[in-house]
């Protein structure tokens, strides 16, 4: 979604004078896969930014309707023939359903004589170059980001610059009018498009805000974030850029100096595990928890909790305001997907899987691996998960991170006049035509805790 630092794009401009671009749909392939509307309209108006900035290069964006990855390859294949295409130029992607995708094409392709060159970029390393000492892949995070900076090579971070116009078609670029049209959504107003706007805004970000990050970073009632995820999970930016523009505001540096902006790359760093996990360990693409054993949890199957919990109305008042947030915005602060993933998995105990999926239904930034990852460490069957035992505790959280209750009263207005000496935890809720809360937090850790530790025996 981006012409600058693209490797497909750049290495296509570099051994062709012609240049296509083509995006495929696969619309019900997206629907199988939970991609929230929010987000696919979001790919749509960066498509149109990026179509403006190909343009300007001489080359159409043509987009092709495929339904389903598995008919991905004949989609593009008739396009081939149709428009005598020699090569073929495409960026990896991880998941297992996309590279099973990907590799089905190279290898039709290529066994039919059109050259095509697949090239690594979502990630500085590699997935699966990264071994441990032992010669295996990395399960935790703290000995990944050590390896990681341990390997890191200055080329790793040279930028690939925006290629010079080709020449001109007589191709023209498709007309998006109509999947802006089918994806129209509310929550557009709150996610700006444009490789342009997310970089002057991760300047200003990191000009800022960004020493203040680490301290600041939790409080879901301060805008202490970068919100950038939605971006680079897209590609509408590289992490490559990001990592050098945190090195020009910390005197060259990534791993020391400024605490906040160091803490803002490990950030960057944790999502980077979570796609190294996706690709070493594809069982997590694929329904399954990453330690074996939690299979056998007895998970709750009780729909109405369920719904009570997607709905904001748990009656725990910060649950509530982040889900609240994410349905009316398409995002929900990390500290707060923390506290609401813990509660549905531990206080709860309804499959943290169920979460997973209302997650990627609804948030912008929607992204199998560090969804999948994020779930799964607070439901204490991940890698590098948090102990069964630790479970956070809404009420408490929230007095620590949103102390006057701003956040809260923001996201549920029926608790507006409710004094901030109760507002964690209201003790009559219904007189502010709020719910009690659906269960007692002490006794729902406890019964956790014990079904998790019978489960590991």
């Amino acid at each position: 979604m981006r012409v600058l630092d693209n490797p497909a794009l750049h290495n296509a401009c570099l051994n062709s004078q012609e240049v296509i671009g083509v995006y495929l749909t696969t619309f019900k392939q997206w629907e199988m896969q939970n991609d929230a509307k929010t987000k696919i309209n979001f790919w749509f108006r960066n498509l149109e930014n990026l179509k403006t900035e190909l343009e300007k290069l001489n080359i159409p964006l043509v987009v092709l309707d495929a339904e389903t990855f598995a008919n991905s390859p004949k989609v593009l294949w008739n396009f081939i023939q149709e428009n005598d295409v020699k090569s073929l130029y495409f960026n990896n992607e991880y998941p297992f359903y996309e590279l099973e995708r990907d590799r089905q094409i190279y290898h039709d392709f290529r066994e039919n004589g059109v050259g095509i060159f697949n090239y690594h970029d979502q990630v500085i390393h590699q997935p699966g170059s990264l071994k441990t000492t032992t010669g295996n892949n990395f399960s935790v995070y703290s000995p990944f980001k050590k390896k990681w900076f341990a390997e890191l090579d200055d080329k790793q971070l040279e930028l690939l610059p925006i290629p010079e116009p080709k020449s001109e078609l007589s191709i023209k670029s498709s007309d998006l009018g109509k999947y802006l049209a089918e994806t129209k959504v509310s929550q557009a107003k709150y996610w700006e498009s444009g490789e342009d706007f997310i970089r002057n805004h991760i300047n200003e970000f990191l000009k800022t805000k960004g020493s203040a990050y680490k301290e600041e970073r939790n409080f879901p009632n301060i805008k202490a974030t970068s919100m950038l995820s939605p971006y680079l999970n897209s590609g509408v930016v590289s992490s490559k850029w990001c990592l050098l523009k945190a090195m020009e505001f910390n005197n060259g540096l990534l791993d020391d100096g400024d605490k906040g902006i160091v803490h803002w790359v490990s950030e960057i760093l944790w999502r980077e595990f979570y796609r190294h996990i996706l690709y070493n360990f594809p069982k997590v693409s694929r329904d399954q928890p990453f330690i074996s054993y939690t299979k056998n949890i007895p998970w709750r199957d009780d729909q109405d909790d369920l719904n009570k919990w997607k709905e904001g109305k748990t009656g725990i008042p910060i649950v509530d305001a982040g889900m609240r947030e994410m349905l009316a915005t398409g995002w929900m602060h990390n500290r707060t997907r923390m506290i609401v993933a813990m509660f549905l998995s531990k206080n709860l105990l309804i499959n943290w899987q169920e979460g997973e999926k209302y997650f990627m239904e609804h948030l912008v930034d929607g992204d199998l691996a560090s969804n999948n990852g994020g779930w799964q460490w607070s439901a204490s069957t991940g890698t590098d998960a948090a102990p069964y035992f630790r479970i956070m505790n809404p009420e408490t959280q929230s007095m620590r991170f949103d102390p006057e209750g701003k956040y809260i009263k923001k996201w549920i207005p029926e608790l507006k006049d409710c004094p901030i000496s109760q507002i964690h935890m209201p003790e009559n809720p219904e007189q502010y035509g709020y719910p009690k809360a659906m269960v007692d937090l002490k006794e729902s850790r406890k019964k956790a805790i014990d079904v998790f530790s019978e489960i590991k025996g």
